[in-house]
């Protein structure tokens, strides 16, 4: 009678790593997810205030970024320079600019709200903070970093 020897053929290993690798594939990226969705939510919202900039401009009217955790948005102001409760409309997507920062990304802004007037000044040097990064707005030029 023979004797079996113990172990693993060389199939069963190839099919045991084939497997770790596919749920390893799935499994690491959640473990990111949130990193992820807190970076880019970073850079929408430093477009967002880009995007206050160049339609306070475009429009020659006060543009006020308002932050409402967990969301910022924009809105007109009056021909005083008051904030409105008129919000600032997307042409391109036809529906107000407004985001929403996803679970478990802080979102505030300081001073809340600024506004860009219509040569794209701001109010005051601004920053909005997004998780642990910060957009800084130049009080003197405007500049959206």
């Amino acid at each position: 009678m023979k004797r079996r020897a113990k172990g693993f053929t060389l199939a069963e290993l190839v099919i045991v790593i084939v497997v770790a690798a596919i749920l390893a594939a799935i499994a690491i990226p959640q473990f990111n997810q949130p990193e992820i969705d807190a970076a880019w939510f970073h850079e929408q919202a430093r477009s967002t205030v880009r995007y206050a900039q160049r339609t306070a401009v475009a429009q020659r009217r006060c543009v006020f970024v308002e932050v409402a955790p967990p969301e910022l948005r924009l809105l007109y102001g009056d021909v005083n320079c008051a904030i409105t409760a008129t919000k600032v409309r997307d042409l391109a997507r036809g529906d107000d600019v407004e985001i929403t920062a996803p679970a478990g990304v802080a979102l505030s802004a300081a001073p809340n709200p600024f506004r860009f007037n219509g040569l794209g000044q701001p109010s005051a040097a601004a920053t909005v903070t997004v998780g642990s990064k910060t957009i800084v707005v130049n009080a003197e030029t405007g500049y959206v970093q």
